[in-house]
Parts: C-alpha cells; sequence; structure tokens
C-alpha cells in the first residue's frame, strides 16, 4: 500500500507512535496514539550505550527492556489495521 493511499484512507487504521513518551510529546502525527517500546529512561540508556559501545550491544540491551506480553495487551483493544512509526514529525 503506498504512502498517498494510506493518507486518503487514515480513518480506517489506527496509527500507533512506538517512540518513548517524551519523542511522543515532543511532536507525532496528529491522531496517533503512543504505545512506547521503551520509557525516557530505557531509551535514554539504549542511546548512551549505542554512542559508546555501538549499535549490536544497544540493540541487545533494548530488546531485554521490551515486554512482549505487555506490549501485545496495549495492542489488544484496537480495532482498526495500525500503521507503526518511530520516525521523528516535524
Amino acid at each position: 500500500m503506498t504512502l498517498d493511499l494510506i493518507i486518503k484512507k487514515i480513518s480506517e487504521y489506527t496509527i500507533v507512535d512506538v517512540r518513548s513518551p517524551l519523542e511522543y510529546f515532543k511532536g507525532h502525527i496528529p491522531s496517533a496514539i503512543n504505545i512506547p517500546l521503551f520509557t525516557d529512561t530505557e531509551r535514554a540508556v539504549i542511546g548512551t550505550i549505542y554512542k559508546q559501545q555501538g549499535k549490536k550491544p544497544a540493540i541487545e540491551k533494548g530488546l531485554g527492556f521490551v515486554d512482549l506480553s505487555n506490549l501485545v495487551e496495549k495492542f489488544k483493544p484496537l480495532d482498526k489495521p495500525i500503521i507503526l512509526y518511530c520516525e521523528e514529525v516535524e
């Protein structure tokens, strides 16, 4: 599906921003809801590890933070197809 088609049919989707709460607060797609993968503190830890040790250790740390069963529970009430995003919105 193309972005143009998604925009035309946006009301048929639930847009989920998976960035940390602070990133979401700074700017997000209108009507998007926030179901973050990481807390603000966890994101800061991962970013520090990325800068100091590199990508692989940061990914490993991030995977340790994600609680999939809890995350899945947050998505269950959503009744439309889901569009996930994690990019900064300007």
